[in-house]
């Protein structure tokens, strides 16, 4: 089926259109940047140029999509809510679904968007179905205003499912990634008194369930899409700092938070103990339904004091054609920002193979630095991994994955390290680090966009060949 997928680039928008090519569907993004969706979009689709927020999509760029997943919106975590701030939060939902539902000259079979459990508003410690009145508040009534849009495509004979999202727990980013610098840091705690309700729900389960929405034909109107134990705050904040291995501090009251974030405060102090029972009656089995299990899944690595980087890039190409160009060590300088000055010093043996070790040298911040790695679990052109024997981090394991994805591959880069120095040394360094982690994966992705065709040349790569 052809499906249309808004917030493509979002946290969940990622791994819903992977989830999607790879259950056999054609997916159709939409962006006011092409280049850009092109290179974060982690999966093959066809990319339509538009703004939603400005007015409805050209209907012949539409032609043969049946069905649409909404997951566009403005971020309510990011900013303060000023007036400005308030009118685009509603406008991105509410006015997207109204150009979004005029772009079409046939109606889609079916849609499926997002909502959220601020539908709710504060509700101490009332249990939440779906039956439950909504609140007063701005975000309840902006959720109110959300699902009402999505719900008019029924009059157009498109059947509606809304999911109401808890807080989507992930270590690629969102409200989890956020915590976990300061309980890291190890000043974490919990926020607005501690006593109050939070539904959550894992990253895997969010997918899960629009999946499940999407391909169940007799599902419509609101669900709560929450795992099945929501906790208290301060218990989530014990779970989180258990795992970490960080200490958790006493909470900050309520009133203390006011001034820090105005009425965005609520999303943290608002208390939602909301139930999953009516979409588990439709046969939809969590993955993850306790919150230990589901942050044990997620924060492995920093259990053992590592930290972690997870970047992601779709190739039009087979693995068999690029796994070749990206196990050639001489290949990294082309894919390195010029400002680290990369250079291969040495390989042993010359063929790469499992065992080989190479040494490089660069510059960190304008100080000169040796490197010398070791390549292990060789298993082309499937996966390879390159761990760090001599340079400037405790650890540094790098894992290169090539998964088949539609007719191209989905490349994984997941970095794992720990700085030198224990906890002074990740207080000093991890905010710099990580920054600079983050640039050269950028520049990396932009640089292999051009090399493989997949975003216009800028002029500074060229193209390799290729059998």
């Amino acid at each position: 089926m052809k499906i249309l997928l808004t917030g493509a680039t979002g946290l969940i928008g990622k791994e819903l259109g992977k989830a999607l090519v790879r259950a056999g569907h054609e997916v159709c993004v939409v962006s006011r940047d092409q280049r850009k969706a092109r290179l974060q979009c982690p999966f093959p689709c066809e990319v339509i140029e538009g703004d939603l927020l400005q007015g409805p999509l050209p209907p012949a760029r539409l032609e043969g999509v049946e069905a649409v997943i909404h997951l566009l919106g403005d971020s309510v975590a990011e900013g303060r809510w000023t007036s400005k701030k308030k009118k685009r939060l509603v406008d991105s939902r509410v006015l997207s679904l109204r150009h979004l539902r005029a772009s079409f000259r046939t109606p889609v079979k079916t849609l499926v968007s997002a909502s959220a459990v601020g539908f709710y508003g504060d509700r101490g410690e009332e249990e939440l179905t779906e039956n439950a009145a909504a609140g007063t508040d701005f975000l309840a009534q902006l959720c109110v205003a959300w699902e009402k849009e999505a719900k008019a495509f029924s009059e157009d004979g498109t059947r509606v499912v809304c999911l109401r999202l808890g807080v989507v727990l992930s270590h690629k980013g969102g409200a989890l990634n956020e915590m976990l610098t300061p309980f890291l840091a190890g000043v974490g705690g919990s926020l607005g008194g501690g006593g109050q309700w939070m539904s959550w729900i894992h990253l895997e389960d969010a997918v899960g369930l629009f999946l499940h929405a999407f391909d169940n034909v007799g599902l419509k109107g609101s669900f709560n899409a929450v795992a099945p134990q929501p906790v208290r705050h301060r218990d989530f904040v014990k779970t989180l700092a258990a795992i970490v291995r960080r200490p958790h501090l006493m909470a900050a009251p309520k009133w203390a938070l006011r001034p820090l974030l105005g009425e965005k405060a609520q999303i943290i102090t608002d208390s939602q103990k909301v139930s999953s029972v009516m979409i588990r009656r439709t046969g939809y089995d969590f993955l993850f339904h306790d919150l230990k299990t589901a942050l044990f899944d997620l924060l492995v690595p920093y259990n053992r004091g590592e930290q972690i980087f997870v970047a992601e890039q779709y190739l039009p190409l087979p693995p068999d054609q690029l796994f070749p160009f990206f196990c050639e060590a001489g290949n990294l300088a082309r894919l390195t920002p010029p400002m680290l000055d990369f250079h291969v010093l040495s390989m042993h043996p010359v063929d790469i193979q499992s065992g080989t070790e190479i040494e490089y040298r660069l510059k960190v911040h304008g100080l000169p630095v040796k490197w010398r790695t070791r390549i292990e679990d060789w298993n082309p052109p499937f996966h390879f991994v390159d761990t760090q024997l001599k340079g400037p981090y405790k650890l540094w394991h790098h894992t290169h994955q090539f998964e088949r994805l539609g007719s191209g591959t989905l490349m994984t880069d997941t970095v794992r390290y720990i700085l030198p120095g224990g906890y002074l040394g990740w207080l000093g360094g991890h905010g710099l680090v990580r920054a600079d982690v983050e640039k050269i994966f950028t520049y990396r992705r932009e640089a292999i966009g051009e090399i493989y065709g997949q975003v216009p040349l800028l002029g500074r790569h060229s193209k390799p060949a290729l059998a």
